[in-house]
C-alpha cells in the first residue's frame, strides 16, 4: 500500500501482524521504503469498518478482489511501479 502526505511517500508492504495487548500491530517488510510499525487500537478498527461500509467505492473495491486476483490484478497500486522516487532518500535514513 502507498502513503501519501506532505511529510513523505511510503511503500508499506505488510511483512507481519500479531496481537500486542488489545492492538493489532503491522510490522513493515524488509521490502518496504521506510521501517514501520503501525499500531491499531479498537477504536481505529471501528473507525475503519465504518468508513468502509458508508462507502460504495470501497465495498465494490472489495467485491471485485476475486476477480482482480484472477486476471493477474495483485499488483502494487497504481504508481507504484518500482520506479525510484526522488524523495526515497529522504524517506529513508539509514541509506
Amino acid at each position: 500500500m502507498q502513503v501519501k502526505s506532505p511529510l513523505a511517500d511510503i511503500d508499506f508492504v505488510i511483512g507481519g501482524m500479531r496481537k500486542e495487548g488489545r492492538n493489532l500491530v503491522f510490522k513493515s517488510d524488509p521490502s518496504s521504503s521506510l521501517e514501520a510499525t503501525v499500531k491499531m487500537s479498537p477504536g481505529d478498527a471501528w473507525t475503519m469498518i465504518k468508513a468502509f461500509f458508508t462507502s460504495p467505492s470501497a465495498i465494490g473495491f472489495a467485491l471485485l478482489l476475486p476477480f482482480s486476483w484472477m486476471t493477474g490484478g495483485g499488483q502494487k497500486a497504481e504508481g507504484a511501479d518500482g520506479d525510484a522516487h526522488p524523495f526515497d532518500s529522504v524517506n529513508n535514513p539509514w541509506s
